[in-house]
């Protein structure tokens, strides 16, 4: 986890660097007539971390609709106050952020706001249990990313408040408005939630594309000498990622329980999980042969909480919530073992089992995958200490020696495996056969 943390940090550091050389260069140079087109594609790319991080929260389907309902609804009220003046005070849009839809509002609203409501409730959501106390957080919170963005927005002439404003050419009215409208947006978020009921809890990734956002535009003020919103935008993005770097989780990290049926009930830390009473959940195994019909072993890491140093099957893991089983094993594979492009057979599709050791207990829903590679492993010192490639047919005979020190899951997979067809198929029109 602290691996993949770290390179988290070197990428978004390096992120952050241009960011602040665009945030110099769109203050101190004249803005050229196409670069609405970067302006919108701008706004895309700030919004593709947050939607990364609602897809691996609440699938396809559902993250479709909470980010769906609340790129409508911030449409809408844009709209309303082109319109009428309700709720920001009258102003109107230039032509830099894109088409605007009926010369009102641009498209590119949908993909701006989002990622503030989001993160502002990524950020509720993780330090409180209470609705009410969310939806006041994340309004208050959505409010003063805007006292960030909005001077600097005029300041480049994105948009224009009539009449002017008293913070920077931004009036009350504004920020009144962002109260009231950011209220309407974490009471749907909470709706939506309720409805849904994601068994992931909100993860603080909902918040990676505001961190990018405010500070982006906090950059802005500095370049154009506005200096509360500098201040401001600057602490706040601190504390963001002072946020993030506490309440982060992997979504790899989380194992899905599940009832008799395979069907989700609810996730889990993974190591606490597995314990002298591990519920039923659901994970997948891997057996990896080459053209002779050699049978890659890994040993176990000596790290590892469950059957530390034994020697199994070539990859396990577990299936992260939202995830399919063969793309959960082609990750694994990747992660543990360096390997890539290699094709999968689901032999055993309804393989399960439950095992012991030192008062740890397995209990698994684990489909067992076939593949074929020559390319040798890379593996990955914190969960393989060791590989070998084997007979096939010797390692089948060891079994039935009652000393054999292979993980009991192995054991069964290999005992089901010998009475599939997909197997024995797969198997003999893969390999060589040797004499």
């Amino acid at each position: 986890m602290f691996g993949k943390l770290n390179k988290q940090i070197i990428y978004s550091g390096l992120i952050l660097i241009f960011l602040a050389i665009g945030a110099f260069f769109m203050v101190n140079v004249e803005l050229p007539s196409w670069s609405h087109y970067v302006s919108a594609v701008n706004v895309v790319l700030f919004a593709l971390p947050l939607f990364w991080a609602v897809r691996w929260w609440l699938g396809w389907r559902d993250g479709a609709i909470l980010l769906g309902t609340l790129a409508a609804y911030a449409l809408l009220i844009e709209t309303s106050a082109i319109i009428t003046g309700f709720p920001y005070g009258h102003f109107g849009y230039s032509d830099l952020l894109g088409y605007r839809i009926l010369g009102l509002v641009p498209w590119t609203v949908a993909f701006a706001w989002t990622p503030l409501i989001l993160g502002a409730y990524a950020v509720a959501a993780n330090l409180s249990r209470n609705a009410i106390a969310r939806v006041i957080a994340t309004t208050v919170l959505v409010t003063l990313f805007d006292i960030v963005l909005d001077p600097g927005a005029v300041l480049l002439g994105f948009w224009k408040y009539k009449g002017g404003g008293w913070f920077y050419g931004v009036p009350l009215s504004n920020f009144a408005g962002w109260l009231i409208s950011g209220f309407v947006g974490a009471f749907l978020i909470e709706l939506l939630r309720a409805r849904l009921k994601p068994l992931l809890p909100p993860p603080a990734q909902l918040a990676s594309s505001v961190i990018f956002i405010v500070f982006f535009w906090s950059a802005i003020a500095k370049h154009g000498g506005l200096v509360a919103p500098a201040i401001i935008g600057f602490s706040v993005f601190v504390g963001l990622v002072t946020f993030y770097l506490r309440f982060h989780y992997s979504f790899d990290d989380k194992i899905v329980f599940v009832d008799e049926h395979n069907t989700p009930i609810r996730t889990g830390d993974k190591l606490p999980s597995h314990n002298s009473d591990t519920e039923l959940h659901r994970a997948f195994s891997v057996f990896l042969f080459n053209s002779n019909g050699e049978f890659l072993m890994q040993q176990r890491a000596l790290s590892k909480k469950t059957w530390p140093g034994v020697w199994s099957n070539s990859c396990c893991g577990h299936v992260m919530m939202h995830e399919a089983t063969k793309a959960a094993a082609r990750r694994r594979l990747k992660y543990e073992l360096g390997l890539t492009g290699v094709e999968l057979t689901n032999a055993l599709p309804e393989f399960r089992y439950r095992a012991e050791k030192d008062g740890i207990v397995e209990n698994e829903i684990c489909p067992v995958f076939i593949g074929f590679t020559d390319d040798q492993p890379r593996r990955n010192a914190g969960e393989v200490e060791s590989t070998k490639w084997v007979d096939w047919n010797e390692f089948v005979v060891s079994l039935d020696d009652p000393a054999t020190d292979i993980s009991p899951w192995a054991i069964k997979e290999v005992r089901e495996l010998l009475a599939s067809e997909v197997f024995h198929d797969v198997y003999r029109s893969r390999t060589i056969r040797r004499g």
